[in-house]
């Protein structure tokens, strides 16, 4: 075998995750080529150090400080639980609320032009200078060709007065 071939083959061999036919051509190959060999060893040595030394035995302290954090972890998540329980009873109630203020608003807008023209009448016919009696008087009959008339006047003289001059 190739070195090449022998590199993804020494990790496995570490690890135990080689087979018979596997290992037996690796430890051929190791027998023949010492810069392979040295490989090995310095990628097994981490390996060898762990299971020389004795295992760790943590301090009483620390199981006290591990229970104290995941108490404190609980006890976020439970908040984080209330706060989603009332989010899914809140947000459905806001949705239905907006739901029926968006309707009786579409209602109100829908429901009849008449009030935008008496509105544009008292706009056009009727100013804070002139009483009402006055106004009405001088205007004849009122139809609605003599509002809109009246309006649009207005608005060609409120362009005109806008105009740089």
């Amino acid at each position: 075998m190739k070195c090449t071939a022998i590199q993804s083959l020494l990790s496995r061999k570490i690890d135990g995750e080689l087979s018979d036919i596997e290992g037996a051509e690796l430890e051929d190959h190791l027998a023949q080529c010492a810069s392979c060999t040295r490989e090995y060893r310095l990628l097994a040595l981490p390996h060898r150090i762990a299971q020389a030394a004795p295992p760790l035995t943590p301090s009483p302290f620390f199981y006290q400080k591990l229970r104290i954090g995941i108490e404190g972890e609980a006890q976020k998540i439970a908040g984080w639980q209330t706060f989603l329980g009332l989010a899914r009873q809140v947000v459905p109630t806001l949705a239905g609320i907006t739901l029926a203020l968006l309707s009786i608003f579409v209602y109100l807008q829908l429901r009849g032009p008449q009030a935008d023209l008496y509105r544009a009448y008292e706009t056009v016919f009727i100013s804070e200078d002139q009483p009402h009696r006055m106004l009405v008087a001088d205007q004849g009959e009122i139809t609605d060709e003599s509002v809109l008339t009246a309006i649009a006047e207005r608005a060609s003289n409120h362009r005109r007065s806008r105009e740089p001059k």
